[in-house]
């Protein structure tokens, strides 16, 4: 389940960008909770020119933490240097605007409405974990955003559970 969430984010792009030896896929995400970080780590396996370029979080020690485990994993493909580390509720936004193609959203599905609302509008690719909204109007919201991303012809993907028993 957790290689394929990975591998999903990035098939979701379009050929150019899942082709090797190009300029790398920017990658920022936002959310560096323990999914946040299976996530990104994912997305690096799914491809060898993706790279982690931006990330962003609501606190500094979940930052440190992901970057740190990414680090000691990726070594190189995390290109984060401080001035793309982003601290605050305005952390997805400065993620957003840093040069990313592609976000990995994986805070809390209160906030994901309006972190999707604003990567779709930047014309950047969207994995977002589940549940995309958690009421009517976030519901709503990304419903206009799918159609949004639909007319920028960018992708808007969504993490999925795969139940299975032996």
């Amino acid at each position: 389940t957790v290689t394929a969430a990975g591998a999903t984010a990035i098939s979701g792009l379009p050929a150019w960008a899942v082709q090797e030896n190009r300029d790398p896929i920017k990658i920022g995400f936002i959310g560096c909770g323990g999914r946040g970080t299976g996530a990104a780590n994912q997305a690096l396996n799914a491809s060898n020119s993706a790279v982690i370029w931006a990330m962003g979080d609501a606190f500094e020690d979940r930052l440190t933490s992901s970057m740190d485990s990414l680090v000691s994993e990726k070594g190189d493909r995390v290109v984060v240097p401080k001035d793309r580390q982003f601290v605050g509720f305005d952390a997805y936004q400065k993620v957003i605007d840093s040069g990313v193609d592609m976000v990995i959203l994986t805070t809390p599905p209160h906030f994901r409405p309006a972190h999707i609302a604003a990567a779709v509008k930047a014309k950047k690719h969207v994995f977002c974990e589940k549940p995309m909204a958690v009421d009517g109007s976030g519901v709503r919201s990304v419903m206009e955003s799918a159609q949004v991303a639909k007319a920028n012809d960018t992708n808007l993907m969504s993490g999925f559970c795969w139940r299975y028993n032996y």
